[in-house]
């Protein structure tokens, strides 16, 4: 069985047959059948198909068309009524471009469905391509080696960090844990060969970046030339640990600037925050919004988001594209970051790896200073260990103690008697 025509994973085509040769004879022409009221279609590909919700399948080639037909009838209860979505094959008989197109076709019924985004998406499609390359399309999984996964790992692993690395063989595993997972391959992979980078070589990684949070000095003079909208988002950054993210999907409905309160699940883990906002935060939050309500109202798509920028867009965007080969590319368009790094070349702060997330890592640094924890893992909508069964019991964080960390952290940038300066 070959896969549907629609697939994320495109192969070169290879070269054609010759004619008097035997796979020239062995296609049908197109719509040639045995007889005319036979259900399935003859394809170019050899195979005998049938559209079924808008998904072509196919069942087997035109050499048997008894065979292809007692396979249809096999299957067309459960694809006609959506109940599966491919033709199932015998365990083992997957190739690896076609558990590819599985696992990607899995992967973006997440995404279409909010739980994975756009971003991710594309990087598993990297990831897939990239193991395509190494090991061959036609490759069955079952005959995957040792040897194999270690090709492949010399492939991911060429001219990127540990970290990255890190990031590409924790996909190329899911992919092959799916295909056991869902009983296309009959054994597990022996993964061994394709390790993740050591906690040691990590840790080393991270550290040859250098400083990556900010001092207090560098935070004021940035609030001190930053516009309105920059100025909320570094506060919002240093005070509750929001990342470009968070603030790109940061709800009005979220922000009490009465009560000086934020409450606001974090989109990347959906585990409970809240926050007192600093006096500064909140001024400079209702300076934001003021000059954005000055430029008219925001289309109704992003009318619930606290900002947006002058086009009218969230501030942190993936935007899907075609390449010249047909392929979706996504864009990421972060102007948080982007303005946030002007800022900082502004003012001659560089440090490789340091920017806008910058300044959560310096609210976690400053903020453990306090020895409160619980109440700085609660500001940062850490997700608990499961081991943790402490976090499993506790119903709530004082606010006392949220307070104390945020009002350390205040003091830390802008001395004890706090801010005086005027939002700009």
């Amino acid at each position: 069985m070959k896969p549907a025509p629609n697939q994320h994973i495109r192969a070169k085509s290879g070269p054609q047959p010759t004619k008097g040769d035997s796979k020239t004879r062995r296609q049908a022409p197109p719509g040639k059948k045995p007889h005319r009221s036979y259900p399935l279609t003859p394809h170019q590909n050899g195979q005998f198909c049938k559209k079924i919700l808008g998904k072509t399948y196919y069942f087997g080639t035109v050499d048997d068309p008894d065979k292809a037909l007692a396979n249809y009838h096999r299957h067309c209860e459960g694809l006609h009524s959506g109940q599966i979505s491919s033709v199932p094959k015998k365990p083992g008989a997957i190739t690896l471009r076609e558990l590819v197109n599985e696992f990607l076709n899995a992967a973006a019924a997440k995404r279409d469905a909010g739980r994975l985004t756009k971003r991710a998406f594309s990087d598993y499609r990297r990831v897939c391509g990239q193991a395509i390359t190494a090991l061959g399309r036609d490759l069955p999984v079952a005959a995957i080696t040792r040897d194999h996964l270690r090709a492949l790992h010399q492939h991911l692993s060429d001219g990127v960090s540990a970290t990255t690395l890190n990031n590409r063989i924790g996909v190329a595993r899911s992919l092959f844990l799916f295909a056991y997972d869902e009983e296309l391959i009959e054994q597990p992979l022996r993964l061994k060969a394709l390790p993740r980078p050591e906690k040691r070589v990590l840790r080393m990684d991270r550290a040859n970046r250098g400083r990556r949070h900010f001092l207090a000095s560098e935070i004021q003079a940035m609030l001190g030339t930053a516009t309105a909208p920059m100025r909320a988002m570094i506060l919002l950054g240093i005070n509750c640990g929001l990342g470009n993210t968070d603030i790109a999907k940061l709800r009005r409905d979220a922000v009490d600037l009465d009560r000086q309160w934020l409450d606001y699940p974090r989109p990347k883990t959906g585990v409970v925050r809240r926050c007192p906002l600093w006096p500064e935060t909140a001024a400079a939050i209702r300076l934001a919004v003021q000059q954005q309500r000055e430029r008219g109202p925001a289309d109704e798509a992003v009318q619930h988001l606290l900002f947006v920028t002058r086009k009218g867009h969230p501030f942190v965007r993936s935007e899907e594209k075609v390449d010249e080969n047909g392929r979706p590319v996504v864009t990421e368009h972060d102007a948080i970051a982007t303005n946030f790094k002007r800022l900082m070349a502004k003012h001659g702060i560089e440090s490789r790896g340091l920017g806008f997330y910058g300044l959560r890592r310096s609210l976690e640094t400053i903020g453990g200073e306090t020895g409160h924890q619980v109440a700085v893992d609660h500001i940062m909508g850490h997700a608990p260990a499961s081991s943790d069964m402490g976090a499993v019991y506790r119903q709530h964080v004082a606010e006392t103690l949220l307070r104390s960390v945020t009002d350390y952290v205040r003091a830390w940038l802008f001395g004890p008697e706090g801010s005086e300066a005027t939002p700009r």
